[in-house]
């Protein structure tokens, strides 16, 4: 064994790099950002090499890498990529390897998902090679007898094929198995391919159907039960495919349910589903035909902000700014036209956006501009398309690259431009998993390449906001729009006083208000951030309320199109019952509506009207292009929807904006509640008045009096900014102070208690440590306490999907502080106990939301 050791990153949730040894007969070691295939836990793994100087382990063995799968002096990862992902997993105390997967595609990561074809010459070789006996090797070419063993394990597979994982698990009996793949390959004995089907050019993909097997029948639901068991996802899936109507393609099931086709296989086996090859569509969000643009005239604000962006850009050092822009006033041309002049000094961009819902809009706009230089990444693609994509970009053949938060990873050479749209949106910042801020990460990655960072918003983050106004970040501010037309007039409307329709939501005035509009011809926009049809099940003889079985949440949601309860908290689904199961005699009433029931009453309600709805069940795959290029022809009057209405769409014939619960959110436990209701209101009644014709705003709400709702009324993000910002001075949060969320959870709830406690123990120790050294400083009196712990506590939520949850919340006056002490706590993170007794901790550094 070779003393030459490396650090390698690998996909595992396990908070540490692995030690391995170079073997000898290498001539060097792999370099940093390079994929490797080790040896772990009796399997083969992808893992990525780190600079980190390895761990030296004391008299353990250490194992040997068995192959590099990066050609020399092209690694996966360059230097940039590879620091960014080490300062992700330091800053947000996440597992490295998890890390380092969010900057491959998935088939370049984790496991070989290669798959090894006997080709017709490797058949003729291992025919002849068995006629020799005992004739390990021959002059005329005849394959070792290890190559034989591996062709004879391909011979002996259906279709003569087999996973490169299932040859590693050969290694006992075939040393060096990967080695000999690569020789046989080489000698055109097999073929390698990627395990999805498809290279360059395909054009089939598998589709998939719920069938009318046992549907309507008395059983089931006892039969799906059976077939199902307690599978979640499984349910969830089937769901979906039954209400889609129609064939639905793999492409759109990978982004909800990555491990799809394993949820598949029972259902396919009982006849719930049925699957077949269809054609694929290359990229299912994108235009077949785009007229191409030329850039437009600007405004007197646009000029003003494209000559300093412009400056930045020449000077070629890393440079930030907010680009703070009224909605409307063509934020976009102004990232269009900065990376028309970074394409002209030959460099690369980013443009991250905040969800799928306004890819294919702005996708267009660019692909309209820069033509196929542009790549766009979303859930919607194959694996296979997302590793083209990625090739392609890392090629240089489309620099431009469009995306949701992970495409801040994007391998774009020469980088000058990191454009974050809308960068408020909570949706950049990851809840599960890496628990990282694309938005974040951007700035990090912009100075690490010394390129220009542009945040756009309307009605930015007030950390955001103060930032540009402590001059950490230069302030662009746009406050017209390209129109003649101003911004909306907002009228409040006193729910209190005027009572609305139980069924529409609607007060009379905002009715008279949508009929009036329809009879114009012109369109409206109605919004509720509640999906489903009723958020609760009420009997109305014992008052109890339907709850989800594995949740502590208030209670499940019901879908009418799909006659279905779902939780919207752990994706819990079941067929609503005949009576309550309470008191077993009751019938049960519709809660509060949703945009489901608000749907099916206006087109009642408002003289010949067309309604069409978009939300989070009617927006998967190309339900989503279908509902916006629809509404966009005019080919309806009424667009009822959740937030996804708040993300940058642009429609022309919009003139009136209703919000039935304007103050839906104000009720919240959380310091961002105010904040998250301003911009939602403001961002929701920007989508007014942005063509020809004037646009008006009407919002319903109780507490038409809370600065949120009146000062987004005013169009004043400034004055909220000042009063919410006021009230997050006074008690040291966000942006004058730092937060961590340390969260528990586990099936146990004393077990998970105990661990809290524990853990609260160790940061109060470490807390104390660091106010004794803060005391001693001079001027210290008058100073916040550097580290606060609130907590520990149930969560709000306490138990979502059978696991109960608890909390604490770790304030400090800055980062420092906070960094040694995470730094401290980290070894104390992940799993512990065993059974039904495992608890689970994680941070979550820089929380969005606390509930």
């Amino acid at each position: 064994m070779s003393e030459r050791l490396v650090s390698v990153a690998l996909p595992v949730a396990l908070d540490r790099g692995f030690t391995y040894a170079v073997p000898a007969s290498w001539p060097s070691a792999p370099e940093p950002g390079a994929r490797v295939l080790v040896p772990f836990a009796n399997r083969g793994l992808v893992g990525v090499v780190r600079a980190a100087p390895p761990e030296r382990l004391n008299g353990a063995r250490i194992k040997l890498l068995e192959e590099v799968l990066d050609p020399p002096g092209a690694p996966s990862l360059t230097p940039e990529l590879a620091r960014l992902c080490e300062w992700v997993a330091d800053y947000y105390v996440a597992p490295v390897g998890e890390v380092y997967r969010l900057a491959l595609p998935g088939l370049l990561t984790g496991h070989d998902v290669r798959r090894v074809m006997l080709s017709e010459a490797g058949a003729q070789a291992l025919t002849a090679a068995r006629e020799v006996v005992l004739q390990p090797v021959d002059d005329a070419g005849l394959p070792t007898a290890a190559e034989q063993r591996v062709l004879a394990a391909l011979a002996s597979a259906p279709g003569g094929e087999l996973a490169v994982e299932r040859l590693i698990d050969l290694r006992p009996r075939i040393p060096g198995v990967l080695r000999l793949i690569g020789d046989l390959a080489a000698k055109e004995l097999c073929t390698i391919s990627w395990d999805e089907a498809g290279g360059e050019g395909a054009r089939v993909e598998a589709h998939y159907r719920r069938t009318d097997y046992l549907r309507g029948a008395a059983t089931a639901e006892e039969t799906l039960r059976e077939h199902i068991g307690r599978s979640k996802q499984r349910r969830a899936l089937l769901d979906l495919l039954e209400g889609a109507g129609s064939w639905v393609p793999a492409g759109e099931l990978r982004g909800p349910f990555p491990g799809y086709k394993k949820l598949l296989e029972p259902l396919i086996a009982a006849g719930l589903v049925g699957v077949e090859e269809r054609l694929r569509a290359l990229d299912p969000f994108a235009a077949e035909t785009i007229e191409p643009s030329l850039p437009q005239a600007p405004t007197a604000d646009q000029a003003a902000a494209l000559a300093t962006l412009r400056g930045d850009l020449a000077a070629g050092k890393f440079a930030a700014s907010l680009l703070h822009g009224v909605t409307g006033s063509g934020k976009t041309e102004v990232y269009l036209q900065l990376i028309a002049d970074a394409r002209a000094r030959g460099g690369g961009a980013i443009v991250l956006v905040p969800e799928i819902a306004l890819t294919p809009q702005l996708s267009d706009r660019f692909r309209a501009r820069f033509g196929e230089t542009v790549a766009v990444l979303h859930s919607g693609l194959t694996p296979r398309q997302r590793l083209d994509a990625w090739q392609q970009i890392r090629m240089g053949a489309r620099p431009i690259v469009i995306g949701a938060r992970s495409a801040v990873f994007a391998p774009v050479p020469d980088l000058k431009v990191i454009v974050v749209d809308e960068e408020h949106d909570g949706s950049f910042k990851q809840e599960e998993g890496v628990r990282y801020s694309a938005r974040d990460v951007a700035l990090v990655r912009a100075r690490d390449a010394s390129a220009v960072a542009l945040l756009g918003s309307a009605t930015p983050a007030l950390e955001t906001y103060e930032s540009a106004r402590s001059g950490k970040l230069r302030w662009l501010r746009m406050t017209t729009r390209p129109t003649t037309r101003p911004l909306p007039d907002v009228e409040l409307v006193s729910l209190a006083m005027h009572r609305p329709d139980p069924e529409t939501l609607l007060t009379g005035r905002l009715r008279t208000a949508l009929v009036e509009t329809v009879a114009a011809g012109e369109q409206a926009i109605v919004f509720l951030n509640r999906r489903g049809f009723a958020t609760t099940l009420l009997c109305d003889r014992c008052g109890a309320l339907h709850h989800c079985p594995d949740c502590s949440a208030p209670a499940m949601t019901y879908h009418l199109g799909r006659n279905r309860l779902m939780c919207h908290w752990c994706g819990y689904i079941e067929a609503p019952p005949e009576r309550c199961v309470e008191c077993g005699e009751g019938e049960l009433l519709h809660g509060n509506a949703g945009t489901e029931r608000i749907e099916l009453a206006l087109a009642k309600d408002v003289p010949g009207a067309r309604v069409l709805r978009l939300d989070r069940d009617t927006s998967r795959g190309k339900g989503l292009l279908e509902t916006l290029a629809q509404f966009r022809r005019r080919e309806a009057d009424i667009l009822v929807g959740t937030q996804m209405l708040s993300k940058g769409h642009d429609f022309p014939g919009v003139t009136l904006v209703g919000i039935l619960q304007g103050d839906h959110g104000l009720g919240l436990p959380d310091i961002r509640a105010s904040e998250r209701t301003f911009q939602l209101l403001t961002q929701v009644a920007g989508r007014a008045g942005r063509g020809d014709r004037p646009g008006r705003v009407l919002i319903q709400a109780y507490g038409i009096k809370n600065p949120a709702i009146a000062f987004a009324a005013e169009h004043d993000f400034e004055a909220f900014a000042a009063w919410e910002l006021d009230k997050r001075r006074e008690l040291h949060n966000p942006p004058f102070g730092h937060l961590a969320l340390v969260r528990i959870s586990g099936p146990d709830q004393v077990a998970v208690q105990r661990r809290a406690e524990e853990l609260a123990v160790v940061i109060r120790a470490a807390a104390e440590e660091v106010r004794r050294k803060h005391a001693e400083e001079p001027g210290s009196a008058e100073a916040p306490p550097p580290l606060q712990l609130l907590g520990p506590k149930a969560s709000l939520i306490e138990r979502v999907n059978r696991r109960v949850r608890w909390q604490m919340l770790i304030r400090a006056s800055s980062r420092p502080p906070l960094r040694w002490l995470l730094r401290q706590l980290r070894p104390r993170l992940g799993e512990a106990g065993s059974g039904e007794f495992k608890t689970m901790a994680n941070v979550d550094v820089d929380p969005q939301s606390l509930i």
